[in-house]
């Protein structure tokens, strides 16, 4: 494991520094990498190009992708291990891949923002058109923002889906997601970045109020940065909440207390009450942890470790934390939902063919947009000819129009298999229906769903499932 995190300098074929964008760089070096039975194997890999020239990555000296211009190279230090790295098998992402998202490296590159060659440096892990600092074709990318970048269709993630992770010795990193660290937080904690930044988002995204009883479960490493974070969002905005960290081990609890939980509870020798907790956040990874979670919340399930697999009657919800979408119940005023500190009012719905004839009318009335169709037929019209960044079919396009993106707003569905399909019409293509950090609302309840916790606690407890993934490292 040792040689898989950790790369010494020397390891490096070529170590020149140079401070131009437009120097050429060749890395030569062999590295384990992920396979599709969840193994590691050894390879060799080069690295050769620029910044403003692009990059060619071969592959047992085959070439294996082709980067355009917006990559620097960063020499790793460390690399943190994420649930997704071990999970990354049941993902629907390509394999084999180097992987690794929690990067700490020093530039090797002077470029603009940036002072020495010698900056220890974090990562941000999405290659997007922003973050590498160039522009399509046709300049029209609404993506193009520091809100939404990291859910731009065109882009790739760093040791997730295809860019080469951080468990090398080089990674070549979108220069606008380059980050100093500050002199005074050490190398070592420079690498819980990513997931802080991660729990932060959580937090921020669906925040606690006064009087809330706020339960964090699974205080491993991105548990217990949840709670940190929730102590440090409560001190800086002077709320008073209770936080509660569960675990059925006694050293997470003990840390746990350290980190701001004002409760810990040891599940394996207490036994827990259903609908305790305002807020639960899961941070387990795990299909029973999630099952759990829905049991004690009374108000709001936030989502945020990924596993890839089938639970609770949905086979898309790693897919639901990637997009950062929620999952409520239909009511008129779950038509206005949005995340915090945004302003838009939903102009368009899609409902799925399952949804009745009455709810139609009262989403119509309210004077948004409807369509109701099959859901793989308005894929195809959403995608047709023009690629993710522009509605393809032109009577869509057109209803979309008061939209600021090219997908719905909202989406309604009848049952659990038209929320998969709303998430991935296209199980191949990461695209959905409704726009990232939109919300699939829930209309019926029927017996084949109901066998399901997570359908019955939205429908039945008006329980909202909410979700998020990455966050902003300059924060």
């Amino acid at each position: 494991l040792r040689s898989i995190i950790l790369y010494e300098k020397e390891r490096m074929s070529n170590n020149n520094i140079n401070n131009n964008n437009d120097e050429h760089y060749t890395f030569n070096f062999n590295n384990p990498e992920y396979q599709k039975d969840g193994s590691f194997e050894c390879h060799d890999y080069t690295y050769e190009g620029s910044c403003d020239g692009g990059w060619k990555i071969r592959r047992n000296g085959v070439l294996h992708m082709t980067l355009g211009k917006g990559y620097i190279p960063i020499q790793t230090v460390y690399c943190g291990v994420c649930s997704t790295d071990l999970a990354k098998k049941f993902l629907p992402y390509p394999l084999p891949q180097i992987v690794g998202h929690e990067v700490v490296g020093t530039v090797y590159n002077k470029h603009k923002d940036k002072s020495s060659s010698d900056n220890v440096v974090v990562v941000e892990i999405n290659a997007s058109e922003y973050a590498r600092r160039v522009k399509n074709d046709t300049n029209t990318n609404p993506y193009d923002t520091p809100a939404m970048h990291t859910h731009d269709p065109m882009r790739i993630t760093m040791g997730i889906d295809r860019l080469p992770g951080g468990f090398a010795p080089i990674v070549l990193a979108p220069i606008g997601a380059v980050i100093t660290v500050p002199p005074s937080i050490s190398v070592r904690t420079a690498a819980l970045t990513e997931p802080f930044a991660a729990a932060l988002q959580g937090v921020e995204s669906t925040p606690p109020q006064n009087g809330d009883t706020v339960a964090v479960l699974g205080p491993r490493r991105l548990g217990a940065l949840i709670l940190a974070a929730l102590d440090g969002y409560r001190r800086s905005n002077e709320l008073d909440f209770e936080i509660v960290a569960i675990s059925r081990h006694d050293k997470l609890l003990e840390v746990s207390k350290k980190l701001g939980a004002d409760t810990i509870v040891n599940n394996k020798n207490e036994e827990l009450t259903e609908k305790k907790y305002d807020i639960v956040f899961d941070t387990t990874g795990r299909p029973e942890g999630f099952a759990l979670a829905l049991r004690l919340a009374k108000r709001i399930v936030h989502l945020k470790s990924t596993n890839g697999q089938k639970v609770q009657g949905l086979q898309h919800l790693t897919d639901l934390v990637v997009d950062e979408m929620a999952l409520l119940s239909f009511s008129e005023q779950n038509l206005n939902f949005t995340w915090p500190y945004e302003k838009r009012s939903n102009p368009s719905v899609f409902c799925a063919p399952g949804v009745s004839s009455e709810i139609i009318e009262i989403i119509r009335s309210t004077g948004r947009t409807v369509v109701q169709d099959d859901i793989r037929s308005t894929y195809n019209k959403l995608t047709a000819s023009k690629g993710p960044l522009i509605v393809g079919d032109d009577d869509l396009r057109s209803l979309l129009r008061p939209s600021p993106f090219p997908r719905f707003d909202l989406a309604v569905a009848g049952t659990l298999e038209e929320v998969d399909a709303i998430l991935r019409p296209d199980t191949a293509a990461e695209i959905s229906l409704v726009r990232a950090r939109g919300a699939i609302l829930l209309s019926t309840s029927d017996e084949d769903n109901d066998k399901s916790l997570l359908w019955k606690s939205i429908l039945h407890s008006n329980m909202q499932l909410h979700s998020s993934r990455c966050g902003n490292f300059d924060r």
